[in-house]
């Protein structure tokens, strides 16, 4: 057996999965659930913040993903406009630094889908679903954390997110870390 500097042993370059369900451990009888509701107006609101961990460090080589949001304008004498996009980044603790052990490092926001608008009408709801893979370059280890932030023109809309959306992780796992 050859071992690499560190400890791990070569060739070890199983690729492992991992997917994340938002809204998981809900059922309805409809089999259509939801997140918690977040309300919104004219400021930015996270509408979705969740930790992707598979519980080790990834190298990712591919990430897929497929989101529905659900937004409604929820003031009744309006015709307004939704803006909503999703993000993500690398979050992970240093195992390894002396002093820097334990030290929370994140990675910058990136924009995973583009910056949408939508137009509603009285009460009545958006519903888009986005699907495919992330660029690796953009965020190249996991965990990973994604998020949904939406603003309205005008307040009381409301946004959540359905619970057949999900993200998998495609990549080895980091020995050591």
């Amino acid at each position: 057996m050859q071992i690499k500097p560190g400890g791990a042993r070569l060739g070890i370059d199983v690729v492992q999965s991992y997917i994340k369900h938002f809204g998981e451990g809900l059922v309805a009888t409809d089999g259509v659930v939801y997140t918690a509701i977040a309300t919104f107006g004219t400021t930015p609101v996270e509408v979705l913040n969740e930790l992707v961990n598979p519980g080790f460090n990834m190298q990712l080589q591919e990430i897929e993903v497929g989101f529905t949001p659900r937004l409604a304008g929820l003031n009744g004498s309006f015709v307004g406009s939704l803006i909503y996009h999703w993000d993500m980044r690398e979050e992970w603790f240093d195992a390894f630094g002396g002093a820097n052990v334990g030290t929370m490092r994140t990675g910058g926001w990136i924009n995973i889908a583009g910056t949408y608008a939508k137009s509603t009408g009285t009460v009545v709801a958006v519903e888009d679903t986005f699907s495919g893979y992330v660029p690796m370059g953009s965020v190249p280890h996991a965990p990973v954390r994604v998020r949904l932030t939406a603003q309205a023109l005008v307040p009381n809309s409301t946004g959540r997110v359905k619970n057949s959306s999900y993200i998998q992780l495609f990549g080895q796992v980091i020995p050591g870390v």
